[in-house]
């Protein structure tokens, strides 16, 4: 199967088997977009499946979709907000950019103590940031998205990209210096 058939089975019955397909496909890439924005594992994996339940409901109502993730990824991203926005405080960004494989070759005690000292920098930087901007800054450095990727996911145009990313940077670039201060 394919994302395309796996959509048409959606749309036109409402068929479990494909849209289990296209969870696969995307489960982990939305997990790290919501975790992005969210900062926390457990409100991650809560949006992610509040979510697919609001695709999966909503997906039959299509008369067409070409590309599943940036339309499920509006879902996504407006659920996180609104979670977030109910939120008096955000929870303290974790994790954000830490995984399992760079724990496993961190060479020495030594770098290990200097990798999760830098994580968690980086993570305290970001945590002071809107969650906007966090959000922009995870598509481009942690998903590796292009600007025309992140134009599609976000659905703003290419030139709103490149000014929220400067904003992003510029803000970020503060925040880890007034934390290295």
């Amino acid at each position: 199967m394919n994302e395309a058939k796996a959509i048409q089975l959606c749309i036109k019955r409402r068929h479990a088997v494909g849209f289990e397909f296209l969870v696969k496909c995307y489960r982990k890439q939305a997990f790290c977009h919501a975790y992005g924005i969210m900062g926390n594992r457990e409100d991650a994996a809560d949006a992610c499946q509040d979510s697919f339940k609001k695709a999966f409901v909503s997906i039959p109502k299509l008369e067409r979709l070409d590309r599943f993730y940036p339309w499920f990824y509006s879902i996504l991203r407006n659920h996180c907000f609104n979670l977030l926005s109910r939120k008096k405080t955000v929870e303290t960004h974790r994790d954000i950019l830490e995984t399992e494989n760079a724990q496993r070759h961190s060479p020495t005690p030594r770098g290990e103590l200097e990798h999760s000292e830098a994580i968690a920098s980086i993570q305290a930087a970001l945590a002071t940031l809107k969650p906007d901007f966090r959000e922009i800054l995870v598509l481009k450095y942690y998903s590796e998205f292009n600007y025309h990727q992140i134009s599609d996911t976000l659905q703003i145009p290419c030139g709103t990209v490149m000014s929220r990313l400067y904003h992003a940077r510029t803000a970020f670039k503060n925040a880890v210096e007034s934390l290295n201060q």
